[in-house]
């Protein structure tokens, strides 16, 4: 298990990251990728391709938010740092550097091979 410490350094990290979230998060939705200005093809196409740009990043960082608040959820409950597959504990080299893993090592990658062919 965590100590205290490790899990309040832990916990303040991913409440700054999720502030910095909120706030970038925040800043895509109030951009206006259209400026109302007539547009040849060419703008047209580019403005098609930054939005769609722009969209994928609100998608990773609406799930990187989603995470950090399991995680925070799981801290307040006890649990972090356990895996939600196989319930074993998720090594401390993996959460320093991905504090809001939800999974260890190997059923992360399994998890993702199973979506990967879900994909095909």
């Amino acid at each position: 298990m965590r100590s205290k410490k490790d899990l309040s350094e832990i916990e303040s990290q991913l409440l700054a990251r999720k502030q910095e979230l909120e706030a970038e998060i925040q800043q895509l939705y109030q951009e206006k990728s259209d400026d109302g200005q007539v547009q040849d093809p060419g703008d047209q196409a580019m403005s098609a391709i930054f939005e769609s740009l722009k969209n994928s990043l609100q998608n990773n960082e609406l799930e990187e938010y989603r995470m950090i608040n399991q995680a925070l959820e799981q801290i307040k409950k006890g649990a972090y740092g356990i895996c939600v597959e196989c319930s074993e504990l998720i090594s401390s080299k993996r959460l320093e550097s991905y504090p809001n893993a939800a999974r260890c090592v190997v059923c992360q990658e399994a998890f993702e091979e199973k979506n990967k062919k879900l994909d095909w």
